[in-house]
């Protein structure tokens, strides 16, 4: 005869075993969990690699929220800049650019309200022309893009990051 102990014990494993077979499910190609949302933070990003690739910045200024703000990851103030100076910096060192390589693998997204950060690993390079010849250069790095969604639009924009 089985005791209550037993039965429990046995719908405890059984509920147990189904959960482990629960999964979750991942956005092809990275290790982001499966979202309409997160599908949406991404395909901004991958237009924003598009657009770069392409060096287009006016398209890659539409990408960005007017409240747009970059401190160049570095104490100093005077190397900071906002929307305005977004054209500035892309045109400048767009316009250097003789070829570009840039790939982003996804690495997680973290969602607050109307605020995301994604954190990738840009695998990159790049050559510059320059007076004193032409430069090549590699990127590999974990980077932040910080994007905000416009309550009017419901896109999602860079808040810093591009």
């Amino acid at each position: 005869m089985k005791t209550w102990g037993s039965v429990l014990a046995l719908a405890l494993l059984l509920v147990a075993a189904a959960a482990g077979c629960a999964h979750v499910e991942y956005i092809p190609g990275t290790t982001v969990m499966k979202s309409e949302q997160n599908e949406k933070i991404l395909e901004v990003i991958e237009q924003y690699r598009q657009r770069l690739l392409a060096r287009k910045v006016e398209e890659l200024l539409v990408l960005a929220s007017d409240k747009y703000f970059e401190d160049s990851g570095t104490p100093r103030s005077d190397d900071d800049y906002g929307y305005s100076g977004l054209r500035e910096v892309l045109s400048k060192k767009l316009q250097r650019v003789k070829s570009l390589r840039y790939d982003i693998e996804y690495r997680s997204i973290n969602v607050k309200d109307t605020h995301a950060e994604v954190e990738v690993f840009i695998d990159g390079s790049f050559e510059l022309a320059a007076e004193s010849g032409d430069r090549y250069r590699r990127v590999n790095d974990y980077h932040k893009f910080v994007l905000e969604k416009d309550k009017t639009t419901e896109h999602w924009k860079f808040l810093s990051g591009m």
